[in-house]
């Protein structure tokens, strides 16, 4: 049987990539990340032989040669064959909207199972931490090290004085992870122009 107490040491590493993984996936975005499995769920599932996913892979190669041949040639010379390659790109464009809206029951369960093992991953052993080893010291402040007060603020909210807690600590690392996460985003950030103040134009009163 698993003991749930654990030492101290296991407990600040274990959580520390758990607070890692946390903040890089909410630095990503939810919406980015589920962006990005569901463009390797389709192409795993597709190379696999997922029928809907193959069928819209194979009409877009059609339309994008439908189109390439459209572009070719002029509407005004050859009318009759650019309306049938324009009616055959509409037909062609509109299968792959009504494949695509079919897969949306798959790509919900895809959101569906991403949101619960990032949960299982992140969240609930946070939120369990937080509860099982509230009263967890994990290490000791050397005595006299900080003034009463600030020590008192360390230990709470159930930590013993001298002692600093599960509570305290997560809080600490969250904050030096998400500023290391922004140190390391900010240079890829889109620049923004600095605002001008606009000049107001005088108005010149004649004599």
């Amino acid at each position: 049987m698993v003991s749930l107490d654990l030492h101290p040491f296991t407990l600040i590493v274990g959580l520390l990539v758990i607070l890692i993984i946390d903040n890089v996936i909410k630095a990503m975005g939810k919406k980015n990340l589920e962006d990005i499995v569901w463009v390797i769920y389709c192409k795993i599932a597709g190379s696999l032989g997922n029928s809907k996913i193959k069928a819209i892979n194979e009409k877009t190669v059609e339309a994008g040669k439908i189109n390439k041949e459209r572009k070719s040639i002029s509407a005004q010379d050859q009318y009759a064959k650019w309306t049938k390659l324009n009616r055959q790109f509409d037909k062609v464009n509109e299968e792959i909207k009504t494949l695509t809206n079919e897969l949306a029951s798959d790509k919900a369960m895809i959101t569906k199972y991403l949101t619960a093992v990032i949960n299982i991953l992140t969240s609930w052993p946070l939120w369990f931490s937080r509860f099982w080893y509230r009263k967890k010291v994990l290490f000791f402040l050397p005595p006299g090290l900080f003034p009463y007060p600030l020590e008192r603020i360390l230990a709470l909210p159930f930590t013993v004085l001298g002692g600093v807690g599960l509570t305290v600590w997560m809080f600490a690392i969250r904050n030096v992870i998400s500023s290391v996460i922004f140190m390391v985003c900010f240079p890829f950030e889109e620049t923004v122009e600095k605002p001008v103040k606009e000049k107001k134009e005088e108005k010149v009163q004649e004599l």
